[in-house]
């Protein structure tokens, strides 16, 4: 299945050039649809993913009525993220993953001490998740990179949209801190411009579920025990991640086998491209540019597709 071909369909989506301002707007770089749902939920659809409208729309895969998502709950995470399928009428149907933001609330965070050794006396205190906006925007980022290319860039999944359902609830039932939820909403309004474009906040006591592509195959840690890596290849592979995200100026600090997604072929193998094992990197919230690198924010273009 290719999920990054466009969709037939969509009558009712007009192209998105000619949104109007009001249903448009701009964070951390990347340019949003937004899609108000007629039960109050909100809707945003990265200018990217807006061929994919109707896989997009929350009925597809949100049970409004128990508030849950209509798939498959993904293991091996500490976070909760689901597989679903969304099937429009008369369309072919595509597979998405559904992770919940958990933004400002607590990381649980375990690094091994090879990694340990490489990373800034402060990252691990000052670990934060990414708000769904400013993690879009550090994947769009990374995969825009002018240095992201060739036989070693860096594959990852891609984000199509951002849902917030209208239900509301209290802080102890989100687990969010509001100081670290404050300086979120501070970003966010840093990263928006006055250009006319619809300004977006975050609302403390509510959801925020991130859309993706889903990336065909299995991640390394279950390849493994399938018996298609070696354990001694684990580590490398990791290493291998985690040098080209450094080559690129950022890290990911829990970065792990089961985050890279590899590709099993007949006959007992895994996808190889010029001697080296194809994998896609697919957890992003404890994504960080290095101290170092230069920002890239704001240097695209403002276009459409």
């Amino acid at each position: 299945m290719d999920n990054n071909r466009a969709p037939a369909g969509n009558s009712d989506r007009p192209p998105f050039q000619i949104l109007p301002p009001v249903r448009r707007a701009r964070l951390f770089g990347v340019d949003y649809a937004l899609c108000p749902q007629p039960d109050g939920g909100e809707l945003y659809i990265t200018w990217q993913a807006w061929h994919w409208l109707d896989y997009l729309r929350p009925p597809r895969w949100w049970n409004a009525g128990d508030l849950t998502v209509t798939g498959e709950r993904l293991g091996g995470s500490t976070g909760t993220v689901y597989r679903v399928r969304s099937t429009p009428p008369g369309q072919p149907p595509r597979d998405l993953v559904v992770k919940f933001s958990r933004v400002a609330q607590d990381v649980p965070l375990f690094i091994p001490d090879a990694f340990l050794d490489s990373l800034p006396r402060d990252a691990i205190a000052t670990a934060r998740f990414l708000g769904p906006f400013a993690e879009f925007g550090l994947i769009h980022e990374l995969r825009d990179s002018i240095f992201n290319h060739g036989d070693r860039r860096l594959r990852t999944k891609v984000p199509l949209a951002i849902y917030s359902p209208p239900e509301r609830y209290p802080l102890w039932q989100t687990g969010r801190h509001p100081d670290i939820f404050r300086s979120h909403l501070r970003a966010m309004a840093h990263e928006q411009f006055e250009n006319g474009l619809a300004r977006v906040s975050l609302d403390i006591e509510r959801d925020y579920l991130e859309i993706f592509a889903w990336v065909d195959g299995i991640d390394a840690e279950e390849a493994f025990n399938r018996g298609l890596i070696k354990k001694d290849d684990l580590a490398p592979l990791t290493r291998s991640a985690n040098l080209t995200l450094s080559r690129l100026g950022y890290r990911v600090l829990d970065n792990k086998p089961r985050h890279l997604i590899v590709r099993p072929m007949p006959g007992g193998t895994l996808l190889h491209r010029h001697g080296r094992i194809v994998y896609s990197m697919i957890d992003f919230e404890l994504l960080q540019r290095h101290e170092d690198a230069p920002s890239r924010r704001f240097t695209q273009k403002v276009s459409f597709r």
